[in-house]
């Protein structure tokens, strides 16, 4: 009667670690759909530039890596190269400032 008991609990367990993968599966992804225009542009003013109207976000996949992405950002007050590293923050560098 115990080794049945045994197995529900591992069972329990176990689905509620494969449910907990799963929410964080679909997190991540819901994180990785997120809008470039929505995350970039609250970056390069986070980096102290000014950007209160983004004209357009590019994927820069010259400068990305696996865990790595990089945009191109052009503002009405300049242009920059935002790479965002993990867990980090992102790191802004001005291509040109107006």
């Amino acid at each position: 009667m115990q080794s049945k008991i045994w197995t529900l609990e591992t069972m329990k367990y176990s689905l509620a670690a494969w449910l907990l993968c799963s929410a964080l599966i679909c997190a991540e992804t819901a994180v990785a759909q997120e809008d470039p225009k929505d995350i970039v542009p609250p970056a390069v003013r986070i980096a102290g530039y000014k950007c209160d109207n983004p004209v357009s976000v590019k994927p820069d996949p010259e400068h990305s890596a696996p865990d790595e992405k990089a945009w191109i950002i052009r503002c009405e007050s300049g242009t920059y190269q935002v790479k965002f590293m993990g867990d980090t923050g992102a790191t802004v560098k001005p291509i040109s400032v107006r």
